[in-house]
């Protein structure tokens, strides 16, 4: 009899041990609600496979999707090799380094670091464009751009005592022509320049200012107001100094700027003459009117 009770005992303490084992681990076990996914504990991110220079195409076969945990994630992540596609690096990634958006043009966060954009000797060079001096606004970052400048430049002459100085030595002076105004002249500055950041890319998409689904409330579930229409860009490319110097000069001059856009592989400069009014007539046979004199003879009075 007593052995049976000591049995009995035995076996009551064994299922106590083994609810209480079961009870913990019950409780360490992460419960998810019915319907709803568990939260990841990491995240997808695109790392860069080897070193990437700045101007490189970014190509599927440069990065590998990695997991890594939330809190290590960099401005704005890529998620799959996919959305890379031959872009140009904007910064230089090195080997095991994320791919963030913003490295190679796809980023529309504030936290753009142009400095880091830059090679050595490299300056950012800023000016605007407006809708047809800007492609349209079709400028992105990591294309490259020649700057072509439109000016008026006055007709000058040099001056009668300066004509008449015999001194090798002296500086010529010049004065304007009476009677002519100035004269367009249009030429290629700077070529083959690397764009680092368009302002356009930074656009906030507008907030909503009606209730337009009428549920009482105006939030993100209606529809956004209109957005303001761009009438100019600011545009930064990596230059020089001296292209500054360039830049800063046409803009006091009241000339406009123009883009062109180049092949992102063609790094060739071109040899141009630049496009005066007398140019366009000796070398491409733009036609000048001719002032037509009527000369009216007076009737003879009959006699």
């Amino acid at each position: 009899m007593k052995r049976s009770n000591r049995l009995v005992i035995l076996v009551g303490v064994l299922l106590a041990v083994l609810a209480f084992v079961a009870i913990v681990i019950l409780l360490n076990q992460r419960t998810t609600p019915e319907g709803e996914e568990a939260v990841p504990t990491t995240e997808t991110v695109l790392v860069a496979v080897q070193d990437i220079a700045i101007g490189d195409a970014v190509t599927p076969d440069l990065v590998r999707e990695e997991q890594i945990d939330p809190e290590a994630v960099q401005q704005t992540p890529l998620r799959s090799v996919t959305q890379v596609g031959g872009q140009p690096a904007l910064l230089a990634i090195p080997e095991g380094a994320q791919v963030r958006a913003e490295a190679i043009g796809l980023g529309g966060g504030a936290d753009i670091d142009i400095s880091a954009m830059l090679q050595a000797g490299e300056k950012s060079v800023t000016f605007a464009v407006d809708r047809v001096t800007g492609v349209d606004f079709l400028v992105t970052p990591g294309d490259t751009i020649d700057i072509v400048v439109s000016q008026d430049v006055p007709a000058v002459q040099e001056t009668a005592d300066s004509a008449a100085n015999t001194d090798p030595e002296a500086v010529p002076r010049f004065e304007p022509i009476v009677g002519l105004n100035n004269q367009r002249s249009v030429k290629a500055i700077l070529q083959d320049k690397r764009v680092l950041y368009v302002s356009s890319t930074r656009a906030i998409t507008p907030e909503p200012t009606e209730d337009t689904n009428q549920d009482g409330v105006i939030d993100e579930n209606d529809e956004p107001g209109a957005a303001a229409v761009e009438d100019s860009v600011i545009l930064i490319f990596a230059g020089t100094d001296e292209d500054a110097e360039i830049i800063k000069f046409a803009q006091a001059q009241e000339g406009s700027l123009t883009t062109v856009i180049r092949n992102a592989d063609d790094d060739e400069v071109e040899a141009t003459l630049g496009i005066t009014l007398r140019r366009l007539v000796d070398d491409f046979g733009l036609l000048v009117p001719d002032v037509i004199q009527l000369e009216f003879e007076e009737a003879e009075t009959p006699q």
